[in-house]
C-alpha cells in the first residue's frame, strides 16, 4: 500500500473525523479511501447533500485571515480586492 499525505484546513480536517466517526470509519484514512472508491467507481455523487453559497461580509473574512497568522496584509488585501470584484460581493451580473 502506498502512503499520500495531504494537508487540510483544520476546519476540514475536524469535519473529515466527525463524518468518518458518525459513518463507522475507524480512522480517516478509511474514510478518505472509501471516497475514493465511490468516485473511482462512479458512485461519488450518490447521497451527495449540496448546501447554498452563504457570502460572508468581506470584513469577516478580512479578520478570519488576519488571526491566522499566516497570511500577510498584502496577500489579504489582494484577496479581499479580487472578492469585492466578484459577482457575489459586487452584486454584478455576468455578461454574457
Amino acid at each position: 500500500m502506498s502512503t499520500i499525505t495531504i494537508s487540510l484546513p483544520s476546519q476540514i480536517a475536524k469535519r473529515v473525523d466527525s463524518e468518518a466517526k458518525k459513518q463507522g470509519f475507524a480512522t480517516r484514512s478509511e474514510f478518505i479511501r472509501s471516497l475514493l472508491r465511490r468516485y473511482f467507481t462512479g458512485k461519488a455523487n450518490e447521497g451527495l447533500v449540496f448546501h447554498e453559497f452563504q457570502a460572508e461580509p468581506l470584513s469577516e473574512i478580512r479578520t478570519a485571515f488576519e488571526r491566522t497568522g499566516k497570511y500577510n496584509k498584502k496577500f489579504i488585501d489582494s484577496l479581499i480586492s479580487g472578492l469585492s470584484e466578484s459577482s457575489t460581493y459586487a452584486n454584478k451580473t455576468l455578461k454574457r
